[in-house]
């Protein structure tokens, strides 16, 4: 199984694109008791498993005028943040967003927490 590799330094916003600085700023907030998104909080010791995927679009010209036009051309990923029997999802995502959720996850988080999704994103490890 793979992992998030814990991290000894807190994300930092400043690396971000200012539009994805904003989207953080008014939907997530990580500190050290929980993670909220849109409402929901998670404690952090809940959290079991991230799964990262890529976000589907549509095929054809509709397909193509949000990619192009909406997206600019940026592919979007849907983040699953999963604890007992309930999941909170982050969709339609940058890579860097991902990429923050995912390394403050690594912060805070005190047990091993698995990880499906692409490379890159954070840090791995195998337990």
């Amino acid at each position: 199984m793979t992992y998030i590799q814990r991290i000894n330094y807190r994300p930092s916003l400043e690396a971000l694109k200012p539009k994805d600085q904003r989207f953080l700023e008014e939907h997530f907030d990580a500190y050290g008791a929980e993670l909220y998104f849109e409402g929901a909080t998670v404690r952090w010791e809940h959290i079991e498993e991230v799964e990262v995927a890529p976000a589907p679009r549509l095929a054809g010209p509709a397909g193509w005028v949000v990619k192009m036009l909406f997206l600019r051309n940026e592919q979007r990923y849907h983040l699953g943040i999963f604890y007992g029997s309930k999941e909170i999802v982050l969709p339609n995502i940058t890579w860097d967003v991902a990429g923050y959720v995912l390394k403050n996850i690594a912060y805070y988080t005190s047990q091993p927490v698995e990880y499906k999704g692409p490379e890159g994103l954070v840090d791995l490890s195998e337990i």
